[in-house]
């Protein structure tokens, strides 16, 4: 996988970038080739950047991708640093084959991961943990879906994997993009443009992800405030805030330790680990007004979420 993707592939697409300014070529209309979406990257994710893999296709069907994700609160013995989910993989798709004027599908002829599923190591002071091609495992057909395919007669799940959630609140009536769905497991890739985006670009996609991610969280928020709620749901939904700011916290590290030196790294990692142990014995003071109590999630909860927001926006310089 071309090192440039990697760097700027969870911003994009949580950011909405990932449309990007692709025409059919004239052949597709007689038939649909690999060679048209050979210069674009496939891309599947949680919305918020927590978690990803990408797929980069070539002209003959063959292909390689990653999956990756990152805890850096999930430590032990020997990984102080935090754990990364990750699979390299590489496979052949068939033939593609007819389904309409918009739709074509295709089988994985081969699949195969670099380091066997279930294995870990430690490296550097971070547990890596090899997993599946997500996206991609337990596929039993595939299928395309060419730019300009109506969204209405897509199926609903590929669209909710790639943004639309409304199609009734949606700018277009057409997909936009180069799109691909496991059909068996409901999974759905987006795809953008294989190119390294400007500073300006990159900042802008920020901006965006963070302001998306902000309408998610004031939405849990106002309910919280709403005065309608018992405390076991007070409780809930504060930890569902408290997840949302900790998923896009991960995504970050994930994405700066792609991109910054090894040693500003190496700077990074024991700033994180000396802002960790500050949240713990934080959210440890704040649950200890309410020990015992009914409250002491929410209190633990709240203060989690509106530390970790705050360590998002300080960890999102690194990535304008």
């Amino acid at each position: 996988m071309k090192k440039k993707a990697a760097k700027c592939m969870t911003v994009l697409c949580a950011a909405g970038l990932l449309s990007g300014a692709w025409m059919i070529p004239a052949q597709a209309e007689e038939g649909f080739s690999y060679e048209e979406v050979s210069d674009r990257i496939f891309y599947f994710s949680s919305g918020v950047g927590a978690w990803g893999t990408e797929l980069l296709i070539h002209e003959d069907g063959s292909f390689e991708g990653s999956y990756h994700d990152s805890d850096m609160g999930s430590t032990g013995e020997g990984y102080p640093n935090g754990t990364v989910y990750v699979c390299d993989f590489s496979g052949q798709f068939s033939e593609p084959g007819k389904v309409n004027e918009y739709t074509y599908s295709a089988k994985i002829l081969e699949l195969e991961q670099e380091r066997e599923n279930g294995t870990s190591e430690i490296v550097n002071n971070v547990r890596y943990v090899y997993s599946d091609p997500y996206g991609l495992n337990d596929a039993e057909n595939v299928l395309f879906y060419l730019p300009g395919a109506p969204l209405e007669e897509l199926p609903e799940a590929f669209l909710r994997w790639v943004g639309y959630f409304d199609l009734s609140a949606a700018e277009e009536t057409e997909l936009p993009f180069a799109g691909l769905y496991n059909e068996a497991m409901e999974q759905g890739f987006s795809s953008y443009e294989n190119q390294e985006p400007s500073s300006e670009e990159a900042g802008a996609a920020i901006d965006r992800e963070l302001s998306e991610l902000a309408a998610q969280a004031a939405e849990l928020e106002n309910q919280i405030n709403s005065g309608a709620l018992s405390q076991s749901e007070l409780n809930q939904l504060s930890a569902e805030l408290y997840l949302l700011w900790d998923d896009e916290l991960n995504s970050m590290w994930g994405r700066i330790r792609e991109i910054l030196p090894e040693d500003e790294m190496a700077q990074l990692t024991e700033e994180e680990l000396e802002w960790i142990n500050e949240k713990e014995e934080a959210i440890a003071q704040a649950g200890a007004e309410f020990e015992g109590g009914s409250m002491q999630p929410f209190g633990e909860n709240s203060t989690a979420a509106r530390l970790t927001r705050e360590r998002v926006y300080e960890l999102a310089e690194y990535l304008r």
